[in-house]
């Protein structure tokens, strides 16, 4: 990032904290208010949103139907997958995987 993108960046994140509109937050800076709107567009368009991974482990007061159960929850789903005992760990693995790929979409 350039000197000039980072003043920028900083300068729009004062703005956005002030609550206060572009035209406002201009005066007297020796900037005009389209120029902080266009930087605050470029900025935004640059910026690559953070992936954000968030598991909750909840304990549940119903006893488990069987031993090995896991319950997967995202957002309104939820699946419950059974491991038998003996199951494949390889497979096991597999499907948690497909099942968090999925989720991420």
């Amino acid at each position: 990032m350039s000197d000039t993108e980072t003043i920028w960046k900083q300068r729009v994140a004062s703005w956005r904290a002030s609550g206060e509109t572009a035209e406002t937050f201009s005066v007297g800076r020796g900037w005009s208010p389209k120029t902080l709107l266009w930087w605050s567009s470029r900025l935004q368009r640059h910026m690559t949103p953070p992936v954000v991974r968030v598991a909750q482990l909840v304990r549940s007061a119903e006893p488990a139907p069987r031993e090995g159960s896991i319950v997967v929850e995202v957002l309104d789903a939820r699946l419950r997958v059974t491991i038998e005992p003996g199951a494949d760990r390889e497979t096991v693995v597999m499907v948690l995987d497909r099942l968090a790929s999925r989720a991420d979409r």
